[in-house]
């Protein structure tokens, strides 16, 4: 219906939209609708925002154009907010509607950049039947592939991408300008005909590669017999380097172990279809739509006890060592997709890098790291466009009822979140010294993350976080974490006014902030731990509300210059910022040995049979009589720190259960007490009632005597499995324990928050799911950030942002 009508008295309106609204259609989108209403004006990106001038004849035609965007906007755009204002002025406007060029600069924080996301079922169609795209492994549109990937800078334009490399053909050229085609605007479209182009490096250093991209295919056929030779492959993904082999080789997997020295991590696993990852997991609807999405993560999956599908057990074994579960993930790119065609078995697929470093996205650094006389690939298959932004798969896992995220990486990452500062006094922010400035919060040493906030006087705060960026514990770590903070900061082209860090006087990430400071940032230190518990107040919009945090994980700098990890808190909003009260924390023990422990768990163990007096302890560890001497003395010497860490009482429990004397990844001993309890659980059809160890809450201490002396005791009686499985039950009753005494003796309304890495673990925060339910006490856990510590970042952002506001009443940076 064309509304615009000749005699009618026009009105001008702008229309501004933030949120994921570049690199996703939205301007075709735009331009479509107004050609379908009749309306004239004009739609542009402007830096970080889509910017609509619109003539319209009444406000009801307005509404009505507004309200088909916010409804139906492009599937995968999310649009945060958006603003109407009115315009008076003359305006010469385009006897029609119109897409103008880009403007370039703005001085507000972009809330939201386009994202990498799977190919799409209709370039797939392209690849399997049209010429120009027939097996075009790079085929894409306005709704799928590379974005973020390949941005050098904003607004969202190809000059902006390393598409800028790449001239269009005259086919694709007219796609692009053709506003009823789906690749109108299509800013990575290419084609055969302005092809990027592939090659492959065999295990001879032999160079395979064609002139014609047409015949690319060849050169996957050939990575296909390397697979199938037992070749590991390096393969050049969306965001950076990937190692594939044959998952149902079992000589292959132990090769890339050596290789890689990852001797017990988990890998991922790459399946052809839903139907294969049905054969060796169990897979509900929602697992499977997580899978299907634009997003493609790796979702973790519970895997069926006895495999007899695609992978038989002793190569699952090999896969997840002593792990029930399986990471699993779909073909997402038109590489991959390509290689499925001529391949009918699962695939390894982990990213290319060494221990402890990030994911490699140059084929020479490839070759100089992974290379050489000590090659940890084989053959590699690389092709001619940079990969800007590195980035990882994101992991998901379904757990208490919804939808976790894991590791924030590809497709939901960089990701934007707002809230709403507690009783905010927007008066303080017209100080001329907090305006038109950037929040950062640095992260903590592991699972690092960047976070940045605009400071502004809107009523709500929107943070962009990055994608996981990884360990800051290499060289290597910390030039990609300096790289992805750079490139940040020249989107945003302001001041940075302040910034969040950690207490731990070690850490990367602190010595970072610390660089900031010194040119000109005000530095706020926050404790890790009520770091968690504002990234999860401020993720669930509760700043306003009082609530009680339990926040357990593995390690972190307490205020008492302990190692926390078990800690209960209570918050009160105020002012601004807030207040927490550690109300509750495990009872500390000797981390004996200092870091050293948290490899050899046995030393955890023996602190804590020594802590409660047990007895037997020769008989429990692995320790020669010598050792034992010498560890004594350590632990009456008072030289190691003490912790309440919950991760380190898995640990402990792990060992004293038989299941783990050296740890070789984090995490490994929650993973393994998880899949034991996941196999005691199963054997009860119609489910079991079990009763939890003894424990006791008195003086602000949970006691562990109970727990310890009960899964020593357990094991004898009823075997590992049961002892594990009651462990995790009982850490769900603490957790209802401690939310029903806040709640009585503090007075605070019963809801409960949880955050740390220790809620990565499914089986715990399913019974804590069931327990809360039938005690109807309303709880929250993350499901847009992860619960580990790559949260961190933005909770210390929230704090700098929450504290700028006291700016007037107190300039010190104290720890909080």
């Amino acid at each position: 219906m064309l509304y615009f009508k000749m005699g009618k008295t026009m009105k001008i309106y702008y229309i501004e939209l933030f949120g994921i609204i570049q690199g996703v259609g939205f301007r075709p989108f735009v331009y479509r609708l107004a050609h379908k209403m009749g309306l004239k004006g004009y739609v542009q990106n402007r830096y970080n925002t889509l910017f609509i001038c619109l003539e319209v004849p009444t406000r009801a035609i307005l509404d009505e154009f507004i309200t088909h965007i916010l409804s139906s906007p492009p599937p995968n755009a999310h649009i945060v907010q958006h603003s109407v204002t009115p315009i008076s002025t003359p305006h010469i406007l385009s006897d029609y509607f119109e897409i103008r060029e880009s403007i370039s600069y703005s001085t507000s924080l972009p809330t939201s950049l386009p994202l990498d996301t799977r190919i799409c079922e209709q370039c797939l169609d392209d690849m399997k039947g049209k010429e120009r795209f027939l097996n075009y492994a790079f085929t894409t549109c306005t709704e799928c592939g590379a974005r973020y990937s390949i941005i050098k800078a904003l607004p969202y334009d190809r000059i902006h991408t390393s598409m800028s490399d790449f001239a269009l053909c005259k086919d694709c050229q007219s796609e692009y300008d053709n506003p009823l085609n789906r690749r109108f605007h299509a800013q990575p479209n290419s084609c055969h005909q302005c092809a990027i182009q592939m090659r492959v490096i065999d295990e001879c250093g032999i160079l395979h590669s064609f002139s014609q991209s047409q015949d690319d295919i060849k050169l996957l056929k050939l990575i296909v017999q390397k697979i199938k030779a037992g070749k590991i492959v390096a393969i050049k993904g969306v965001g950076g380097f990937n190692l594939v082999a044959n998952a149902s080789n079992a000589q292959v997997i132990k090769t890339l172990r050596k290789r890689k020295n990852r001797p017990h991590k988990p890998f991922a696993v790459m399946f052809k279809n839903l139907q294969d990852i049905s054969s060796v997991a169990h897979i509900n609807e929602e697992e499977k739509r997580a899978l299907l999405s634009p997003q493609a993560p790796i979702v973790l999956l519970e895997r069926h006890f006895k495999s007899e599908g695609i992978i038989n057990e002793e190569c699952f074994n090999l896969i997840a060592p002593q792990i029930q579960s399986v990471g699993a993930i779909l073909p997402y790119n038109g590489i991959m997709h390509l290689l499925f065609t001529l391949l009918d078995m699962p695939l390894i697929f982990t990213s290319a890098n060494l221990s402890g470093e990030p994911i490699i996205t140059h084929a020479q650094e490839l070759r100089q790291k992974l290379g050489g006389a000590n090659a940890v690939y084989d053959v590699m298959l690389d092709y001619n466009r940079d990969i800007c932004n590195p980035i990882d798969d994101s992991i998901v896992r379904f757990m208490a009822g919804k939808m976790r995220i894991l590791r924030l990486a590809r497709g939901y990452a960089p990701a934007s979140l707002g809230f709403k500062a507690p009783l905010k006094d927007t008066s303080l922010l017209a100080q001329e010294e907090v305006q038109n400035g950037i929040i950062v919060g640095v992260g903590a040493q592991q699972k690092s993350t960047l976070s940045f906030i605009n400071i502004s006087s809107n009523a709500d705060y929107q943070a962009v976080i990055s994608p996981y960026i990884g360990d800051l514990h290499s060289v290597d770590s910390l030039i990609r974490y300096k790289l992805h903070y750079d490139f940040f900061a020249r989107l945003y082209m302001q001041e940075i006014k302040a910034v969040g860090c950690d207490l731990h006087p070690s850490y990367a990430s602190t010595h970072f902030a610390t660089e900031l400071e010194a040119q000109g940032a005000q530095k706020y230190l926050l404790s890790h731990h009520k770091a968690h518990f504002y990234a999860i107040l401020a993720e669930s919009n509760a700043l306003e509300e009082s609530g009680i945090g339990i926040i357990w994980d593995g390690t972190g700098l307490g205020e008492d210059k302990h190692i926390w990890g078990g800690e209960c808190f209570i918050y009160q909003p105020d002012m601004c910022v807030g207040t927490m009260e550690r109300v509750w924390h495990f009872e500390e023990f000797t981390l004996l040995g200092g870091e050293s422990a948290i490899k050899d768990i046995g030393k955890l163990a023996l602190s804590l049979m020594w802590h409660y007096g047990l007895e037997n302890v020769q008989n429990r560890v692995h320790f020669s009589l010598a050792e034992l001497a010498l560890l004594q003395n350590s632990f009456k010497s008072g030289i190691y720190p003490q912790t309440s860490s919950v991760g380190r009482i898995f640990d402990a429990v792990a060992y004293l259960l038989g299941l783990l004397e050296v740890q070789t990844y984090e995490g490994q001993s929650g993973a393994i007490i998880e899949s034991c309890a996941l196999r005691d659980y199963a054997k009860y059809t119609e489910g079991v009632d079990i009763e939890p160890y003894s424990f006791e809450l008195a003086k602000g201490v949970i006691s562990l005597r109970g727990i310890i002396q009960g899964v020593i005791d357990e094991r004898e009686k009823q075997g590992v499995e049961r002892a594990a499985h009651r462990f995790l039950h009982t850490l769900a009753h603490i957790a209802l324990a401690l939310a029903q005494k806040c709640s009585q003796h503090k007075n605070i309304p019963l809801k409960v928050y949880f955050s740390g890495g220790v809620f990565q673990n499914k089986f715990l925060c399913d019974r804590i799911h069931t327990l809360f339910a039938k005690n109807h006490i309303p709880f929250y856990m993350h499901e847009k950030m992860p619960c580990n510590d790559a949260s961190i970042s933005f909770a210390q952002a929230v704090f700098c942002a929450l504290i700028q506001e006291k700016q007037g009443e107190n300039n010190e940076s104290k720890p909080q």
